[in-house]
C-alpha cells in the first residue's frame, strides 16, 4: 500500500473487506506502515468486522524505520590519533598506556551502544494498537462482537501494555461487566481482572463475582471463591470466602 495516494489505499481495503479476505488483512495488520493500518482499522470498524483488528492488537511490532550507520562515529573506529601515528623520524609516537587507555573506553562505549540497543529492542510502542483498543473501546456497550475482540485480545495480546489496556476498558465498563456475568463466563471475568494488573478492576470484577457466583459444581467455583477472598474490598466477603475455601 506505500507510494499510493489515500484514494486508491481506502478503496483496495474496502474491495478486500467485500471479498472476505480477512486472512490477507490480518497480514496486513502486521506488516503495513502506521498510517495504512489505521486506514484498515477504521474501515474494518466501520464494517464491523473485528478478526483482522485482534491480529493486529495481539501480534503486531512497531514496524521501526532502519537508520544506516556508518563505523566512523565510533571511538576507536577510526585512526583517532591519524596525526600522530606515523610521526616523523626523532619524533615521540602516543605512549602506549594512552592507546591502551583509548581502546578501553572505545570497547566500554560500544558495549554501552549494544546494552542499549537490546534494551530499546524488548520495547515496543506501536501505537496502531493502542488505537485499535480505542476504536473498539467505543463499540462495547452497543456490539458483542466487539466486546469479544476486546476480550480476546485481553486475554492473548504477547504485549502486556495493550492487554493492560483491553482489560482496563473492560473492567471499568459495568454494561460489559454485566452482560459477561450473566452469561456466567467467570474464567473471562477473573483473566481480564488479572491482565489488567489493577487491584481497582480487580475489586470490580471480585464484587461481580460475589454477587453471581458459580454453583459449587461448577469448575471455575473454587478459583472464584479464592479470587473474592483476595480481592474483595470488604473484609467480610473475604471472610466468608476463606471459610468457604475451608479456611
Amino acid at each position: 500500500m506505500e507510494g499510493n495516494i489515500e484514494r486508491q489505499v481506502v478503496d483496495t481495503i474496502a474491495e478486500l473487506i467485500a471479498d472476505e479476505e480477512f486472512e490477507l488483512l490480518s497480514h496486513l495488520m502486521l506488516t503495513g506502515s502506521e498510517v495504512s493500518v489505521r486506514r484498515m482499522t477504521d474501515a474494518l470498524i466501520k464494517a464491523e468486522v473485528f478478526e483482522p483488528l485482534v491480529a493486529g492488537a495481539c501480534m503486531r511490532r512497531e514496524v521501526k524505520r532502519t537508520v544506516a550507520t556508518g563505523g566512523g562515529g565510533e571511538l576507536g573506529a577510526g585512526r583517532i590519533f591519524r596525526d600522530f601515528e606515523a610521526p616523523d623520524e626523532g619524533e615521540a609516537a602516543i605512549p602506549d598506556h594512552i592507546l591502551e587507555e583509548a581502546e578501553a573506553i572505545s570497547k566500554s562505549a560500544a558495549q554501552s551502544r549494544r546494552i542499549a540497543a537490546r534494551q530499546e529492542a524488548r520495547l515496543d510502542r506501536d501505537p496502531v494498537r493502542q488505537h485499535i483498543i480505542e476504536r473498539l473501546g467505543e463499540l462495547l456497550n452497543t456490539s458483542e462482537p466487539a466486546m469479544e475482540a476486546m476480550i480476546a485480545i485481553a486475554r492473548t495480546s504477547v504485549w502486556e501494555d495493550t492487554a493492560r489496556a483491553a482489560a482496563m476498558k473492560l473492567g471499568n465498563n459495568k454494561i460489559v461487566m454485566g452482560r459477561i456475568s450473566r452469561a456466567s463466563r467467570f474464567e473471562d471475568m477473573m483473566a481480564v481482572g488479572e491482565a489488567s494488573a489493577s487491584e481497582a478492576v480487580r475489586q470490580i470484577i471480585a464484587r461481580t463475582l460475589a454477587e453471581a457466583m458459580p454453583q459449587a459444581s461448577d469448575p471455575s467455583y473454587r478459583a472464584a471463591l479464592k479470587y473474592v477472598a483476595e480481592h474483595h474490598p470488604s473484609e467480610g466477603h473475604r471472610r466468608a470466602a476463606e471459610r468457604a475455601l475451608g479456611g
